[in-house]
């Protein structure tokens, strides 16, 4: 039996969801379950209707493609998720990929590619458009910091964000539903990795990566 690769497609213009439908209508092994034109209706789409592959649009009008994202995965990590965007800029896609995310096309992005990265992140893949790859293959190489000591979960990157927002661990303790000991944990430890030693260190650091 062949195997029917489930997509949902997040973007804030119907019309650019309606032209993505479109043009996976006739794509071997591909179907489209449904649309989303929000974060908080991305994930609540997800979570219904269980996809292989979410084509997300990181600029979302109510929300964030990339919270999204962050949501998504940590819900549901056999789905994955290909970032869309019209940027084209090394830091956007680095960013993407380093949420969780498997693969990221520009909307300037044809038929056959968009086809080809999702069979390919179907499969275990990471898949980034021609435009991109080819003008920073090199600096694509390294997704992560040049340090992996430096990587840095997705649950640390949620609670590094949280800190340099300048909560309290008790307040991002009730927020994640954890207790106060564990941020606390977490904390140090994200401290360890990266080599710093205080919060303004981290809040700095989390500014310059992109994280908030």
């Amino acid at each position: 039996m062949e195997t029917i690769i489930k997509v949902l497609i997040v973007d804030d213009h119907q019309l650019i969801s309606e032209a993505w439908s479109a043009l996976l209508k006739d794509a071997p092994s591909i179907y489209v379950v449904g649309t989303a034109d929000s974060e908080a209706n991305a994930f609540d789409a997800a979570m219904s209707l269980r996809p292989d592959i979410i084509l997300m649009d990181i600029n979302l009008g109510a929300g964030s493609g990339i919270e999204a994202a962050i949501k998504i995965t940590n819900t549901l990590p056999k789905t994955k998720i290909i970032g869309l965007s019209l940027h084209d800029d090394i830091t956007y896609v680095k960013k993407f990929l380093s949420i969780g995310a498997k693969g990221y096309l520009t909307k300037n992005t044809n038929k056959t590619e968009l086809i080809s990265g999702i069979h390919a992140v179907y499969n275990g893949e990471i898949f980034i458009s021609a435009e991109i790859k080819d003008r920073n293959f090199t600096s694509l190489l390294n997704v992560e910091d040049e340090d992996s000591k430096k990587s840095l979960t997705m649950k640390e990157i949620e609670i590094v964000k949280h800190i340099a927002q300048g909560l309290t661990s008790k307040i991002i303790a009730e927020k994640l539903f954890v207790s106060h000991r564990t941020i606390e944990t977490h904390r140090h430890n994200i401290l360890k990795k990266l080599g710093f030693t205080n919060a303004a260190q981290l809040s700095s650091w989390a500014k310059d990566k992109g994280y908030i």
